[in-house]
């Protein structure tokens, strides 16, 4: 099982590559060039130590290494089993701290079907919406609301989720307006972006980085 080391400002992160998406577009640029780049670092620059910090959507981990190697206090949401395992060995192997929960977050609490393509070895493309291509199958899997996780103090938010970020909003209606984080979250379109904003009335919409993620700001 190979490592592959990730260098995001300053930081040093490996992690396990093999069937890894993030590691595969990040080291083959003929494909995509490196992952996100602009997210990644601005992400790095805002976590502070003691933060704390929730990676909705957390893959193998890329975003919740870089939060708990800035020392900030790290909870991950990752509802795909064999994802949710390799983020517990990643975090391992960067020996570093997550509160990791094996859910998926939406606007209800109870289980629901995650739909992806079983042709894509660690998927990144799982979603709790129907009908987006090449989506052949799906598993059931729990969800839980940000809201239900009670968190008294919230810095940072990261939300990838294919789609399903509105319902993630809606579910965390409470915990956004009692913290006030910073919002990291992916728009895949023009559409879902002006969506995001509508939900958003007291936030600004600083920043679109690498094209599918939009960085919100409290007014």
């Amino acid at each position: 099982m190979g490592i592959a080391t990730l260098e995001i400002d300053g930081l040093q992160i490996r992690l396990i590559d093999t069937a890894d998406r993030i590691v595969f577009h990040a080291q083959h640029p003929e494909h995509s060039g490196s992952y996100e780049p602009d997210s990644l670092a601005l992400w790095a620059k805002l976590i502070k130590p003691e933060m704390t910090v929730l990676d909705v959507g957390a893959y193998t981990g890329l975003y919740s290494i870089i939060a708990a190697l800035r020392g900030a206090k790290v909870i991950a949401l990752e509802p795909m089993p064999a994802n949710f395992w390799r983020l517990r060995v990643n975090a391992a192997r960067n020996k570093v701290k997550i509160t990791t929960i094996p859910a998926a977050a939406s606007d209800q609490e109870g289980s629901a079907t995650l739909h992806y393509n079983p042709k894509v070895p660690l998927t990144t493309g799982a979603s709790l919406e129907e009908g987006i291509a090449k989506h052949a199958e799906g598993l059931v899997v729990k969800c839980i609301t940000i809201d239900s996780l009670g968190l008294q103090e919230l810095g940072a938010m990261k939300i990838d989720v294919e789609w399903h970020e509105p319902c993630v909003l809606r579910g965390a209606v409470q915990t956004i307006e009692r913290c006030r984080p910073v919002l990291l979250i992916e728009t895949l379109d023009k559409e879902m972006r002006e969506r995001v904003t509508r939900m958003l009335p007291a936030y600004s919409d600083a920043v679109i980085l690498d094209t599918r993620n939009t960085l919100f700001t409290p007014k």
